[in-house]
């Protein structure tokens, strides 16, 4: 619900995903009566799913109920990231060729989970680690296709579950993550340039 460059993330994500998926599903939780009031007036075509023990769950519990009963491919993504839609459309397109593919980006984020990847020869990346702690050119970037049941009983972060079938392959993702005020401050410099 956060401006960036005078518009809202989230009318900016539904924006670039109308162009992309046929059904947005919205998680929601934390302050849910002013996002699904926000959704009523501007996104009527969003499917507000409730998880009413946000308080108690985490990302991949949110991301898995948004994806219950449905069938096929899923785009799993956080709610706070600014994404340039040319690399949006290029991950989804790569996203054909793959049961599972991973969203890297550069590091930038101050909560930032490093991913490391090996580039074979075919020039693909394949996602082999990921780490808080070890430094490397990649950035988890909150972003993964995959199957619907992708993340269902999942019990840790997304990253901690997708490294249970490492190696994967990622491709990268230009885009800005919003978690604290330096990041709001950095999306909307990204904004501007996008």
């Amino acid at each position: 619900m956060i401006e960036v460059g005078k518009q809202k993330i989230l009318t900016r994500l539904v924006g670039l995903l109308e162009q992309h998926v046929d059904t947005i599903h919205l998680v929601v939780g934390y302050r849910e009566e002013l996002v699904m009031e926000y959704c009523a007036s501007y996104h009527r075509n969003v499917v507000i799913v409730r998880n009413p023990d946000f308080h108690a769950t985490n990302t991949a519990y949110s991301f898995a109920l948004g994806a219950r009963h449905l069938k096929g491919k899923v785009l799993y993504m956080d709610g706070d990231l600014l994404v340039v839609p040319a690399d949006m459309a290029n991950f989804l397109e790569e996203a054909a060729h793959h049961d599972v593919l991973v969203g890297l980006t550069e590091p930038k984020s101050e909560q930032t989970v490093f991913a490391s990847v090996a580039a074979p020869a075919t020039d693909e990346l394949a996602v082999t680690g990921f780490s808080r702690t070890e430094a490397s050119a990649f950035e988890w970037a909150n972003i993964v296709t995959g199957p619907a049941d992708l993340l269902a009983g999942a019990d840790s972060y997304v990253f901690e579950h997708l490294a249970r079938s490492l190696p994967l392959p990622g491709c990268m993702l230009h885009l800005a993550e919003v978690d604290t005020a330096a990041d709001l401050e950095a999306a909307e410099r990204f904004a501007a340039a996008v």
